[in-house]
């Protein structure tokens, strides 16, 4: 006696269902292009955007790609605080 495959076990035979509406950014959540470009021209900086604290404060986030806090980067951009990460360069994939 035959079984049938169960339907639907391929989710990638059809495109994805909408999970709900998609949320709009914040303005206020993203980085001028051009304050961007400025931060990205820093020495060792390769990556820069906007996320919340901890308080839901927005604060300024530089990825730094070399090991070591720099004194070259701002402690403020646009009024906001600026967190520094990394420590090794930024990778495509896996």
């Amino acid at each position: 006696m035959s079984h049938p495959d169960p339907p639907g076990l391929d989710f990638l035979a059809s495109p994805p269902e909408p999970v709900g509406q998609p949320v709009a950014p914040d303005p206020d959540d993203l980085l001028p292009q051009a304050v961007a470009d400025g931060l990205l021209k820093l020495e060792g900086v390769d990556g820069a955007w906007i996320e919340r604290d901890v308080h839901g404060q927005r604060v300024v986030v530089l990825h730094y790609a070399r090991p070591g806090r720099p004194d070259h980067l701002p402690a403020l951009v646009s009024g906001l605080q600026v967190r520094v990460v990394g420590g090794e360069p930024i990778k495509a994939g896996g």
